[in-house]
């Protein structure tokens, strides 16, 4: 096959297909004339991007769409019918984010960013009191002993034996002084 011929051939081919494709653009055209587009970037505070932040729009009559933003924090939505929309957005670590209404006409194009706000961040502590309570009663300290009746009578008369006596059932214990004897509340 000769280059001439090669050439001719193509060019039957793109005249043949050219209709085809006139006639695909020209029926696409009126529905991207009658579809209007929302489309933003979604950033936080900082103008940094959010990918993968959860974007929908909703008419007035709650009719709603849902996407995800791209690694560039962008989001699209084609095709929607002329009225009253809504974009909301929400991340995880932020705010939801519910912009004013945008009124769309046929065909518009129309962009509308989302800013999002860090979520606030509550934290709940709970406090409850001990229901133990500190009591100075003789009869509720664990480390003591109390001696009455038979078994004081049983004691020495002699205050030095005594002494013995009582330390001896107080036995050993920690500190410069070992243990402590107490009679009616004075050592």
């Amino acid at each position: 096959m000769s280059f001439r011929s090669l050439v001719l051939s193509l060019s039957l081919i793109f005249a043949a297909s050219a209709p085809f494709a006139a006639r695909s653009s020209a029926q696409a055209a009126p529905a991207a004339a009658g579809g209007a587009s929302v489309h933003g970037t979604v950033v936080d505070p900082d103008e940094a991007l959010i990918p993968g932040a959860t974007v929908s729009i909703a008419s007035a009559n709650g009719k709603a769409q849902s996407t995800v933003s791209k690694s560039d924090g962008t989001y699209t939505f084609r095709g929607l019918a002329p009225g009253s929309y809504t974009v909301t957005a929400q991340a995880p670590g932020f705010g939801i984010y519910t912009s004013q209404p945008v009124t769309l006409a046929a065909g518009a194009n129309v962009t509308s960013d989302v800013h999002m706000n860090l979520a606030a961040e509550a934290q709940t502590v709970n406090v409850t009191t001990d229901a133990t309570q500190l009591s100075v009663d003789p009869e509720n300290n664990a480390s003591s002993t109390v001696i009455s009746g038979d078994a004081l009578n049983a004691l020495s008369d002699d205050p030095d034996e005594l002494q013995s006596e009582l330390q001896a059932l107080a036995g050993p214990s920690a500190g410069p002084n070992g243990g402590q004897i107490y009679i009616d509340g004075f050592t």
